[in-house]
């Protein structure tokens, strides 16, 4: 059993890394609609722009996860769940900016019509109210079905082994110097 003050220390430390994963997300998120879409370009330059973000993000995401996986379980959700926002607001942002070039998509006209569309295509929802009319943004968006399905499919295998692990830890009598919960 744990003396009082450290279970009030662990207490306060879970409530600063709440207060830091959520000013994260409120900077990430301000950070979107700070940063300036590009203006018009040709489509092959924003397919290279745009292949190359997808590259680089995706490596960043793999690295992150290759972290999250040594660390504790909390910090694996938490940092899970700032993946899961960023990769939002990247898909948000492109999706925004091929909105720009003409005919690519229908009624995406600003950063929270991308936001919407974004969590609507990762959600799985396509109330078609905004969709990809142009071979880029369809391309585009094919491509984020698929990022979101590879990060969605880690993201719940991560998970599922955080719930294996804790519900094996609590079946097993007298592990750490406890019965097992009821």
């Amino acid at each position: 059993m744990q003396p009082p003050g450290a279970a009030r220390a662990a207490t306060a430390h879970r409530a600063r890394s709440l207060a830091a994963d959520v000013g994260l997300v409120v900077l990430a998120t301000a950070v979107y609609f700070l940063i300036p879409v590009p203006g018009r370009m040709r489509e092959a330059w924003w397919a290279v722009l745009f292949g190359s973000g997808v590259v680089v993000f995706g490596l960043l995401i793999v690295l992150a996860i290759r972290r999250l996986l040594r660390a504790g379980e909390g910090v694996r959700i938490r940092g899970l769940v700032l993946l899961l926002v960023l990769t939002v607001l990247f898909f948000a942002w492109c999706d925004d900016s091929v909105a720009v070039l003409p005919g690519q998509f229908a009624e995406l006209h600003t950063k929270i019509d991308a936001l919407y569309f974004t969590v609507s295509t990762l959600a799985t929802v396509g109330f078609g109210d905004v969709h990809a009319v142009g071979q880029l943004a369809r391309a585009a968006v094919t491509v984020q079905i698929v990022f979101n399905l590879v990060f969605i499919g880690t993201g719940a295998g991560i998970v599922s082994g955080f719930v294996r692990s804790r519900t094996r830890s609590r079946l097993q009598p007298g592990q750490h110097g406890s019965e097992p919960r009821p």
